[in-house]
């Protein structure tokens, strides 16, 4: 088991060396064999753990589950905390309650893992899981984006086990002797994925003993389809060996290259691809070289920055995670500068060891190259960079306990 996390964790780009990952513990077989295994291979992977648990408050026993949880957490010395929610204040009229604790599970995450500096949030869900999901979804009826299950990352959550089975959890449990709890509502067949597991896939496993597999493969066929964008799909008639190099640089998925065809470019971007006629409005050529100063709460824009996202900067005394990235007001270096990237800039995002080059950052994040001369550059009076939208914000003036005013920035559409 070890040894398949350690591949899908490089496979899939899940981690970095240097980081600070959250780990999402409910106690359950899943979560503790999670657990266990990262611990173990933090040193090997350079990562740093923490732990938190979500007291739901829907079932008697939660919050002594939760206490569980961080006792385990404490004989293996990791800092751990419980997420006390209110499923049911969140709960919508059309949103079940399922739906619900998985919204606000996530959020209560997101948050903690923002407020601690963590880059990642590894959540449990393992190959089983997959496989119910696929199955749960073609029932429901699908398409091509649904066939492709559980992603293994979705912004700062990822998800280790996607590759492993149950089978396997259990058996890695068993043979350390690592105890863990069972959650009643996974075996309350009032759920329709509880039936699917319990039910439906026994049944379909007589006839495919493989069907699991099966399911899995079908996720990976549907996953590795390159995103289409509705304007894509009206293209001219192309021949058919630029056909042929528009799939194999789409399926490489790296970097933006362009093929220059009669009717205009075929520009292929991590992945996605688009045309642009020769009709078509050039794209907007880099704004010019300068900074904007900032002195206090506004919209800023780069110097002749009119197209791309504007910085929306705040002061307040109710600091969100989820609204933006938060700063110590006290610890900025004032008056701030918005400007767009240069050859050569670094900074050090949260979460991360170093400083690295904004470049590299930027193609991590598989950030299109023509969009990136239209990204605002957020820096402090002294040069160092605090922000730039799609990277997590930098170290600089990271919010302490101790912080009573907080720098909120949001990032803004075109139109603001």
């Amino acid at each position: 088991m070890l040894s398949q996390i350690v591949r899908t964790l490089r496979e899939q780009a899940l981690v970095a060396g240097g980081e600070r990952v959250l780990v999402a513990v409910s106690g359950g077989p899943d979560s503790m064999a999670l657990l266990h295994a990262l611990d173990h291979l933090a040193p090997h992977l350079d990562i740093e753990l923490l732990a938190a648990t979500v007291d739901h408050g829907l079932r008697s026993e939660s919050a002594a589950e939760a206490q569980w949880v961080l006792q385990q957490c404490r004989i293996l010395g990791i800092a751990c905390e419980i997420l006390k929610v209110d499923v049911r204040a969140a709960r919508g009229l059309h949103v079940s309650l399922q739906e619900a604790a998985r919204n606000v599970r996530l959020e209560a995450l997101n948050r903690t893992a923002l407020r601690l500096g963590c880059s990642r949030v590894a959540l449990a869900h393992t190959a089983d899981d997959q496989a119910e999901t696929v199955l749960f979804r073609i029932l429901r009826g699908t398409g091509l984006v649904g066939l492709g299950g559980i992603p293994y990352r979705r912004g700062i959550f990822i998800r280790p086990l996607l590759d492993v089975r149950r089978r396997s959890v259990l058996a890695y449990l068993h043979k350390r002797g690592i105890p863990f709890v069972e959650d009643p509502s996974n075996r309350n067949r009032h759920f329709a994925r509880v039936r699917i597991r319990h039910e439906i896939l026994p049944i379909l496993e007589k006839e495919n003993p493989k069907v699991v597999e099966a399911l899995l493969a079908l996720a990976n066929q549907a996953r590795a389809l390159p995103p289409v964008e509705e304007d894509g799909l009206h293209l001219p008639k192309l021949p058919s060996r630029t056909v042929a190099l528009v799939k194999r640089l789409a399926a490489e998925g790296r970097g933006t290259r362009r093929i220059s065809v009669a009717e205009g470019e075929v520009v292929v971007s991590y992945g996605t691809v688009a045309f642009r006629p020769r009709t078509a409005t050039p794209t907007p050529s880099p704004p010019q070289e300068g900074v904007t100063l900032v002195s206090g709460p506004g919209i800023y824009r780069p110097p002749g920055h009119h197209q791309g996202p504007g910085l929306c900067i705040e002061e307040t005394s109710q600091p969100d995670e989820a609204e933006g990235a938060l700063f110590d007001a006290a610890h900025l270096c004032w008056p701030l500068q918005v400007r767009t990237w240069r050859a050569g800039d670094r900074m050090r995002p949260r979460g991360g060891r170093g400083r690295r080059k904004l470049s590299d950052l930027l193609i991590d994040q598989k950030i299109p190259r023509d969009q990136r001369p239209l990204l605002p550059v957020l820096a402090d009076a002294q040069g160092h960079i605090l922000f730039v939208p799609g990277l997590r914000p930098s170290e600089v003036a990271r919010p302490s306990p101790t912080t009573d005013r907080w720098i909120l920035v949001r990032v803004l559409g075109v139109d603001g």
